[in-house]
This record gives C-alpha cells, sequence and structure tokens, in this order.
C-alpha cells in the first residue's frame, strides 16, 4: 500500500509540473480564482526603486535614483468569469485586473533643481489601469523600443507562470518648485508593467541616450539585469511588477528638449479587502 500510495504522488507531482504549476502555486489558484470581484488593497514595500537617466538638451544622461516605496492603491480582479486568448506560445486563459486610478496615493520626494531651489516630484496615474492576470497560458515579457514612435513586443513565446500579471499603466509625474509651487514640468509615461521579464532600448533620439538600454546600462546598479518581476502569490499576498520605458523629445521651457530612460520595481504586499 504504501508503495502505491508513492507511486500515485509522485504522478501527481509530475503532472503539476507538466502543467507549469507546482501544488503550492494551485493553492494560490483555488484561493485566487472565486466567481467574483476581488478587491484587493496594495502597498509597495521596501526594494521597490525608481531609477531614471535624463538627457537634457542632448546632454550627457544624468542618474537619479528614488523609492516607491510606501506608494498605495486598490487593485481589483475581476474572476466573475474566466476569458480565454490564442497566443504565440498557446491557448492563455485570464482574468481582467485594474489599478484604480483615484486610489493611487504616491509620497512626496525633494530633489535639488540645476541652478539652485529644491523640487518636488509626486506621481499619479491618469486613469484606471487595464491588463490581466493569467490562469495559464500567459505570456508576459515585454521588449520595447523608445523612438519616434515607441513600440513594445508582448510574449517570448515561452510560457510563464500561473498568475502572472501584464497591465498597461499611465504614470505622471509632477515636478513643481519647492518654494514658489510652480509646475515646472509634467511628464505622462504609458508603459507595460509585468511580472516577467522588461527591457527597453532607445534608437532614433539625438541625445547621448541613443543605444542605451534598461536594465542593461543602469551604472547605478540599482536595478537587476535581467530586469524580472514575480507573479502573484496568493498565500503569501505578494506580487512584483517591473518596467522598463522612457520618452523622447519632450520639450521644456527651462531644460529644453528631454530625453528619458526609466526603469522601476514594484514589491507588493497584497490584502484581500
Amino acid at each position: 500500500m504504501q508503495k502505491k500510495l508513492s507511486v500515485g504522488l509522485v504522478v501527481v507531482l509530475a503532472l503539476s509540473l507538466l502543467i507549469g504549476l507546482a501544488p503550492s502555486t494551485a493553492r494560490g489558484i483555488s484561493e485566487c480564482w472565486k466567481k467574483e470581484k476581488i478587491y484587493y488593497d496594495v502597498v509597495l514595500q521596501k526594494g521597490s526603486p525608481v531609477v531614471t537617466f535624463n538627457s537634457i538638451a542632448g546632454g550627457a544622461p544624468a542618474p537619479s535614483v528614488a523609492q516607491n516605496e510606501t506608494v498605495t492603491f486598490q487593485m481589483v480582479v475581476d474572476a466573475t468569469k474566466a476569458k480565454t486568448e490564442k497566443l504565440k506560445a498557446g491557448p492563455a486563459t485570464y482574468y481582467p485586473v485594474t489599478i484604480l486610478a483615484k486610489s493611487y496615493k504616491s509620497p512626496t520626494q525633494e530633489f535639488p533643481i540645476v541652478g539652485g531651489g529644491t523640487a518636488i516630484r509626486s506621481s499619479l496615474i491618469a486613469k484606471d489601469a487595464k491588463g490581466k492576470v493569467y490562469a495559464s497560458g500567459g505570456d508576459v515579457d515585454v521588449s520595447s523600443v523608445l523612438g519616434k514612435k515607441p513600440t513594445s513586443k508582448i510574449g517570448d513565446g515561452t510560457v510563464d507562470p500561473a498568475l502572472s500579471i501584464i497591465i498597461q499603466i499611465t504614470l505622471v509625474n509632477n515636478v513643481t518648485d519647492k518654494s514658489t509651487g510652480k509646475l515646472l514640468m509634467s511628464l505622462p509615461t504609458t508603459s507595460y508593467y509585468t511580472t516577467g521579464k522588461s527591457y527597453c532600448v532607445v534608437k532614433g533620439s539625438k541625445s547621448r541616450l541613443e543605444g542605451k538600454a534598461m536594465p542593461n546600462d543602469d551604472t547605478t546598479k540599482t536595478l537587476p539585469n535581467p530586469l524580472v518581476g514575480k507573479p502573484l502569490d496568493c498565500d503569501a499576498g505578494t506580487a512584483t511588477l517591473v518596467t522598463a520605458t522612457g520618452f523622447m523629445n519632450v520639450k521644456n521651457k527651462m531644460l529644453g528638449i528631454i530625453d528619458n530612460l526609466t526603469g522601476q520595481i514594484w514589491v507588493m504586499k497584497i490584502t484581500k479587502k
């Protein structure tokens, strides 16, 4: 009897591996996928940096590192009915996921202004962010080219783990002068945040960011290479989103033309409401 049970256990474990689900992940799916809308409170944890390289008026890229720690927002998974789609990697099943723009709260951060003074940086989400959390078959790696017409390729043809997430977010960074309260710049950036890999390279820029890539050319050594997130774990209440993105040829009256390359990590603590 013991031998039969052992063989049976081996078969179950083998089947779990074949469909890409370890037993602990399967428990997470069972917890997550109830037929209802599930609301989560999310707090970004320590180890959630944002690394930016700005080239002003074509000059040498200047790096800066800030933290997303203590950012909060609400995330909604609509698990009322699974949806299906066909990807290059094969068939996939997913549920819609939304980050509610009005729920997003970000701490302000201060930094010196070139030429004197202090600036205050704050951020917001311009509109509800829409994405997908995959029960199976997801392929969420993102490779982007930052040019005159930015492009992003989603998927590398390999299935990612269950509970992988990809979501498109328009994040707006506002910079104001601390002494006067005057808005110095407002920079919206739309990009894919993923629990898979994220990569972005600059092509077609007239600045010294040309040919630079994130995370490969992060001279601050803050971001890992490759830049990879972690799927949702319902048992632990965790997930990590990453993004590599930027913008080109943004005109600013005070600074001139700005090109930007950015990498971010969102280490999320997730609590079901």
